[in-house]
């Protein structure tokens, strides 16, 4: 792992209307390159948010948020856009996939939106396929996938564009526990071929005990445990 630093926030605040406290006080965290992180913490305590305000999907009241030593506080839509889609994976509880397309599509879509599918990108393609073992399932829709195999399908569209960081909110939690482990050990590994970051939100403390380390969110205040 090399010290570069991929995503770095200061100070950051975050508050909603109706609360009587900030669900974020003055977060403070540092990701390096090809590190993984799990933030855990009960539910409404703020995870989903932070998630958020690293994606660019939301703004903190104060404080700073930089990826790759961009600044998410101040960029224009446009530069966020091009920022997630250049730097950015996601994977969700839920796989979010297009119902209408295939699995290949699926996994596909975040380069079809970039334009310039290349060799290298079909070769890489290929073999993220095959490490996922989907081979005999790219030409299927998502109603005709089980569970685990959506999930790999939305793990492969995260990593296929070799990003920076990977943001998964609870990335198994609609999974068995068996189907659960599987899945995740493959998104490790192929995450450890790319040095690709981790930031993983979950529950699953045994998830949570596979990443570099650990911090936990209670009360608006992140620690590391």
């Amino acid at each position: 792992m090399n010290n570069q630093i991929t995503l770095k926030i200061n100070q950051v605040t975050k508050s909603f209307t109706g609360l009587d406290q900030p669900v974020l006080n003055n977060i403070n965290l540092t990701v390096k390159a090809a590190q993984k992180i799990a933030i855990t913490g009960v539910s409404g305590s703020g995870k989903s948010t932070l998630l958020h305000l690293m994606a660019g999907l939301e703004k903190p009241d104060n404080g700073q948020i930089t990826i790759l030593n961009k600044d998410l506080t101040t960029m224009k839509s446009n530069d966020l856009c091009a920022l997630r889609n250049n730097s950015l994976g996601f994977i969700y509880q839920f796989h979010h996939l297009m119902p209408d397309f295939t699995a290949l599509e699926n996994m596909m879509m975040p380069l079809t939106i970039r334009g310039n599918l290349t060799k290298k990108h079909n070769t890489q393609l290929s073999l993220i396929v095959k490490k996922l073992g989907l081979e005999k399932r790219i030409n299927h829709y998502p109603h005709e996938l089980s569970g685990g195999e959506r999930q790999r399908i939305s793990i492969g569209r995260a990593i296929i564009t070799s990003p920076d960081i990977i943001l998964a909110d609870e990335p198994t939690g609609n999974l068995d526990n068996k189907n659960a482990n599987k899945v995740f050990d493959l998104f490790l590994e192929l995450a450890e071929e790319l040095e690709t970051s981790i930031i993983l939100v979950t529950h699953d403390l045994s998830l949570a005990k596979k990443m570099n380390k650990i911090y936990n969110l209670t009360q608006g205040k992140i620690t590391a445990t």
